[in-house]
């Protein structure tokens, strides 16, 4: 008889500082034999000639809180898919790890907690999870096998998928019971500081396949944490997965969370950084013809606006020409462009439209083009207007988007050879920018993604914290 496993994906990323609240209409969704396409460990499944029960897949861009009757509609649909009285060998889960839902906290806990509770104790759980997830208790609790991406920026989601799905086939095939061990490192650090291709991270996931040679040991992650979630599962953690009743799980997990505090001090932009105004000037006087400035204080992927006008007013400022900005949301912007032809000037407030924390300037601008941008994989299409505001292009989209590859930014009807500098709404440039940036340099602007973290008025994170608290000795 096949064996049957279950898999699901409820996915987001959530920036509590952020205004933008995350609603149903927000996710992507796909259900039933559909979803199976945008899951890797299917893949996996189908090889090993396993009967795949499908639930859901549903992503929403990173965003401000999620609101909890959306999660609930989706929780309660994942759960009505798992069959109540029929043979069930295992489930398996991509989710994120960084949700946070209005009222109830940690999305990724309850969700688990209700699966165990309805397969069972003795049914192995397989959880993948983003490398920026803060994780809980609850979930630890809930799975069995926890397995996380081992790069930043993130280019291997599908192959921790696939591993997480081997690593429960190896489980259900030869009767193996499995627990996660969880130890907390008290650091908070963004993303652009924890990156997995220079030291001290580089080290420190290679020291993972170290781990795993312990006798017992399935697997073992590093999360470095979403630092902008200012709630009490924030921060660092080690997990590894182990054979039930061994103790190499617990002794690796404490071997790797000692390297990650040691090493707190080391980690620094792998990117180019500077004050805003130093940042510009850099990108001016570089010699080389293709400059990504990132706005890292309005970052999109870090769950930002993305309609703050505070750097794009520094450029206009500046008379910084042969530049674009890629881009601003502005749904109403977008709108007042319906009726114009290219070349028509039209004057109005751009930015602020999501976030009043943001700044809005007004401009005369003239119409360069408009249409619509596909994402690839993705349901979501946004309506842009490419205009011209002083000399700079700007690329207006009526919802949030983020612009990570020269594909996309090109989508808006520009040519990347076109300009010296590319301003685009991230933190860290993502590989297919990378492809093609010739230097790269983040402009530490302000906003619900500021990378100083010190600098958030932090309410309910654990303390002591590195680096919001400085001097703490820690020792688990």
């Amino acid at each position: 008889m096949k064996k049957r496993i279950v898999v699901g994906s409820l996915r987001q990323e959530t920036n509590s500082f952020s205004q933008v609240k995350t609603t149903a209409e927000d996710f992507t969704v796909y259900k039933g034999e559909e979803m199976l396409n945008y899951i890797a460990s299917a893949q996996v499944f189908h090889e090993a000639d396993v009967e795949i029960i499908p639930t859901l897949c549903a992503y929403a861009t990173p965003s401000g809180k999620v609101d909890q009757e959306a999660y609930l509609l989706f929780k309660d649909y994942i759960l009505k898919q798992i069959p109540q009285n029929e043979k069930i060998d295992g489930v398996c889960l991509y989710l994120h790890g960084a949700m946070n839902v209005e009222n109830m906290g940690s999305g990724e806990g309850p969700l688990v907690s209700e699966i165990r509770n309805k397969v069972g104790p003795k049914i192995p759980i397989a959880v993948t999870l983003d490398f920026h997830a803060n994780n809980t208790d609850l979930l630890m609790q809930s799975a069995n096998i926890i397995y996380g991406y081992r790069t930043v920026p993130h280019e291997d989601a599908r192959e921790a998928q696939i591993r997480a799905a081997q690593l429960l086939l190896k489980c259900i095939e030869g009767n193996i019971v499995v627990e996660s061990v969880m130890i907390r490192v008290p650091i908070l650090l963004p993303g652009e500081m924890v990156t997995t291709g220079v030291e001290p991270a580089k080290s420190l996931i290679k020291e993972l396949d170290a781990a795993e040679n312990e006798e017992g040991v399935l697997c073992a992650s590093i999360f470095s944490g979403m630092p902008w979630t200012d709630a009490p599962n924030a921060g660092a953690s080690i997990v590894v997965s182990g054979q039930k009743g061994t103790r190499g799980a617990y002794k690796q997990a404490k071997r790797l969370a000692k390297l990650f505090w040691d090493a707190r001090g080391e980690f620094k932009f792998e990117e180019e950084a500077a004050e805003p105004e130093d940042a510009i000037e850099r990108a001016v006087n570089a010699g080389e013809n293709l400059v990504f400035l990132s706005d890292s204080g309005d970052n999109v992927t870090a769950g930002a606006a993305g309609d703050n006008t505070w750097l794009l007013d520094l450029i206009l400022e500046k008379n910084v020409k042969n530049s674009l900005v890629a881009g601003i949301t502005d749904s109403q912007a977008v709108k007042l462009y319906d009726n114009s032809g290219i070349g028509d000037i039209l004057s109005f407030q751009l930015g602020a439209e999501l976030d009043n924390t943001s700044k809005a300037i007004k401009v005369d601008a003239a119409l360069k083009g408009k249409g619509i941008i596909n994402q690839i994989g993705s349901k979501r299409r946004a309506q842009f207007i490419l205009i011209n505001i002083k000399g700079v292009d700007v690329i207006v989209t009526d919802i949030r988007y983020s612009f990570t590859s020269p594909e996309i930014i090109e989508a808006a009807g520009v040519k990347i050879s076109d300009y010296k500098i590319i301003v685009v709404k991230l933190g860290y440039i993502f590989p297919d920018l990378r492809k093609v940036s010739k230097r790269s340099i983040m402009a530490l602007t302000p906003g619900s993604s500021c990378l100083a973290i010190d600098k958030f008025n932090f309410q309910n994170i654990v303390r002591p914290m590195f680096p919001v608290d400085k001097e703490f000795d820690w020792d688990k």
